[in-house]
Parts: C-alpha cells; structure tokens; sequence
C-alpha cells in the first residue's frame, strides 16, 4: 500500500512539472503603423529571403528613397507580411506535435467490497498502457509535417515576393504620375496664360466671345486635368506608405534611378524567351513549389489515414489485488476493431483533398502561361505605339510652336489653335502613361515568370 503511494506521487509531479502554463494574452486592436520613415526597420542584411541585390545595399533616407531601398523597406516593415510570417511558428509547431510519441496511458481502479464479511478487502487495480497505432503512422505524419512547413516557408517567400513586386510597380507609377503631375500642370499655366490674353483682348474690343470661351473651356480643361493627376498621384503614395507600414500622411521622397528613368524601359522579351522562361517556370515561382510541397505533404496524410485504417491496439501490464487479498500481475491488449468505420470517411477526404490539390496546380499553371502571354502581346504593343508616337512627337512640338507665333499674329484662329494644343497635350500625356504600362508590365511579368532568384532553403 505504502510502494503504491510512493508511485502515485511520483506520477503527479512528473506530471505536473511537464505541464505548460495558461498565460491569457490581450488582443491588441491599435494600428501599428509608423509615422516617421525614420522609424522603420533598415537593416535588411540578415534577411536572407531577399535576393542579395537589395539585401547588401544600404538604405539613405535623406536623399530619397530609390527603388532598391523601397524593396528592403517593404520586406522589413510590411504589416501583412508580418502577418503571414507568423504562420512559419504554427508550421514549426506542427512539426515538432508530429514527431512526439503518445503519452502513456495509466489507469487506476478500486473495487469495494459490499458485505459485512471480515475477509474480504479493498481491491485496487493499477495499469499502464501505450497505443502502439500511433507508433505505426508516426513516420507519416512526420513526413506531412514537414513538407507542410516547406509549403508553408514557400507561401510565406510568394507573399514576399508579391510586396517586392508592389513596391517597384508603386514606385515606377510614382516616378511617372510625378511628371505626369508636371506636364498637366504646365498645360494649365499655358491654357490659363491663354484664357488671360484673349480675356484682356476682349475687353479691348481685338477679340470675340467665343474666342475667349474656347480659350477659359481650355484652361478649365487643363485644371481639371492637372487636379486628376494630382489625385492620382496622392493616391499612389498612400499606396506606397501602407506598404512600407507607414501612416498614409507620411511625406515620402522618393528619388530617380541614376541613369534616369529611361532606364527602367525594357524591351519585352522575345517569343523564344518567354517559351523557355514557361518551361521552367515550376521550378522557380515560390507559390507553385508550395503547391507541390502541399501535394507531398497530402500524399502522406493519405498514406496515414490508409494506416490508421487498421486495428488500432493498445499493450500493457496491470496490477490487481482482488478483495481476497491476492495480488496479480498480466498484461493486456485493447483492440478497436474496425468494422463499421474502418476510418474510411477520412480516407476519403484526404483522396479528395490530393484531387483538389492537384486540379489547383494543373489550374495555377495554365492561368501563369496565359496570362504571361497576354503581358507580352500587351507590352509589345504599348512599347510599338510608344516608340511610334516618340517618332512623330518632335514634329508635332515644333508645330505647337509655330501655332502659337500664328496665334499671337492673328493668323490662326482660336478653334483651330485649342484643337491642336488638347491635341498635342493628350500625345505628350499617353507617351508618359505608354512609358507607365510598359514599366509596369516589366514588374508583373518578373513576378509572374519568378525572375527573382529563389533562397537556399526554397530548393527542392
């Protein structure tokens, strides 16, 4: 009776002391965004997610943040990637639950004796047991574990490349909205400077009523337009500062590449190249290698559910003292006998979850080689009609000149100068809004076809 104690006790505190602890944790409902780009994280040297381009650059502030420097700023201090990276704790978490072995099972009984016979005793009855199915499906789970954290690591890496992708594509909107701002702009001091000298014509009796409504209609025109660029403008800087984690009131300076923003115009790729970069685009996009770790890690949850599908036992010894007194010691072996679950329901779901998993690759490939085509066809035709309207647009500059010499002669009038000024306005603008699309198509197609070098630990 007294080893019997000894033992219980020993028991509980074992126990007891591998007992986590409950720490209720508070929700914190405060935006955590930064007001001060001064604030944000900037060492990105240890960040080996990033491509070592960016990553052993170093960040200035003072001087305008280029393109190079926007990039480590948004992996570092992104509040959605901040986010996402939690799920690699979960993963991890995950993988060590998979590799730990079940819990030994004990079991205590009494059994009372109701009489009023002075022989008999108090029986009691101690066991200790261990299920030995989950021995059997251990290698398994650990095997989906741990391709389900590398899915997870990847979707994590695809997020980060996304916000990569954002921050350039925001970054060369912002360069071009900038002189888009500056040309809209100067359209209305010369449509206003316009509207001013017919007005004070007017007055003096050298110009008529519709002359002077055809040059205020221009100049309302043009401020309207120069408000629109503003406008978007603004709203692409707000873009820009809730990805670098900061208040959208945030001043942002951001400052051009070295070699002008020419520079950032690509020729786009060839049909020959773009097939070659399809056919390897598997192996390089993070979010397709996630779908085939994903994919492995479900082949061995359905390998594991097979498993479980038989008889699950658990072995183990018991000691009983009977109320005679008598003290026994045997083993004993429990048996779930499948034969009306036989787990196949969950045989099922995990056949067709490996289905749906599979369809979703399949379908994630085909919408990549489509839509990688359409960028290409989209940027070869933006970058012909670009290079065709930079051809034309020195002559037409020249024209506008002479237009307006023609204007202030009395030799041309009014209808005819406001017709071609919005002509040539809107040409200047869609060479600026053509430079725009070709530079941003660069960007998603670099996205889309995984140009980024992938990490070490993203390899297969």
């Amino acid at each position: 009776m007294k080893g019997n104690k000894i033992l219980y006790c020993i028991c509980s505190l074992g126990l007891l002391s591998g007992c986590a602890t409950y720490q209720p944790v508070k929700l914190d409902a405060t935006a955590t965004l930064n007001t001060k780009v001064e604030q944000l994280k900037v060492d990105a040297s240890q960040h080996m997610e990033l491509p070592k381009r960016w990553r052993s650059s170093s960040i200035g502030i003072d001087d305008g943040l280029n393109e190079a420097e926007l990039i480590q700023l948004a992996v570092l201090n992104n509040p959605h990637l901040a986010a996402v990276q939690s799920m690699l704790k979960e993963a991890n978490a995950q993988l060590i639950q998979a590799g730990l072995l079940p819990d030994p099972q004990l079991s205590l009984s009494a059994d009372i004796p109701r009489g009023n016979d002075p022989t008999l005793v108090t029986g009691y009855g101690i066991g200790l047991g261990f299920d030995l199915q989950s021995l059997i499906t251990r290698g398994a789970r650990q095997s989906a574990a741990t391709k389900q954290a590398r899915a997870v690591y990847l979707q994590v890496l695809w997020q980060e490349w996304q916000v990569i992708g954002q921050a350039r594509m925001l970054y060369r909107r912002a360069l071009m909205q900038q002189q888009q701002v500056e040309l809209t702009h100067n359209q209305f001091l010369q449509t206003q400077t316009n509207w001013q000298l017919q007005q004070h014509a007017l007055k003096r009796g050298n110009a008529t009523l519709d002359a002077e409504g055809l040059a205020r209609t221009a100049m309302m025109d043009g401020e309207t337009a120069w408000f629109e660029a503003k406008r978007q403008y603004s709203t692409t800087m707000h873009k820009l500062a809730l990805l670098l984690g900061l208040s959208p009131q945030t001043e942002l300076l951001l400052s051009s590449p070295e070699q002008g923003v020419a520079s950032l115009l690509n020729q786009p790729v060839s049909a020959d190249k773009l097939q070659e970069l399809l056919n390897h685009i598997d192996h390089k996009r993070p979010d397709l290698l996630a779908l085939k770790a994903g994919y492995a890690a479900q082949e061995a949850k359905v390998r594991e559910q097979i498993l479980t599908q038989f008889p699950s036992f658990t072995i183990g010894a018991n000691s009983l003292r009977d109320t005679g007194n008598i003290w026994t010691l045997g083993p004993f072996i429990n048996l779930n006998l499948p034969l009306l679950n036989g787990n196949r329901g969950n045989i099922a779901i995990a056949r067709a979850t490996r289905s749906r998993l599979q369809a979703e690759y399949r379908d994630r490939l085909t919408a990549a080689e489509v839509e990688a085509h359409r960028l290409v066809s989209d940027q070869q035709l933006a970058f012909d009609e670009l290079r065709a309207l930079q051809d034309k647009l020195p002559e037409l500059n020249v024209m506008m000149q002479q237009m307006r010499k023609a204007l202030a002669g009395g030799n041309v009038d009014m209808l005819t100068f406001t017709t071609l000024q919005n002509s040539h306005f809107a040409q200047r603008m869609k060479v600026l809004l053509l430079e725009q699309a070709v530079m941003e198509q660069t960007v998603a197609l670099d996205t889309l076809l995984g140009s980024l070098p992938l990490p070490a630990g993203a390899h297969e």
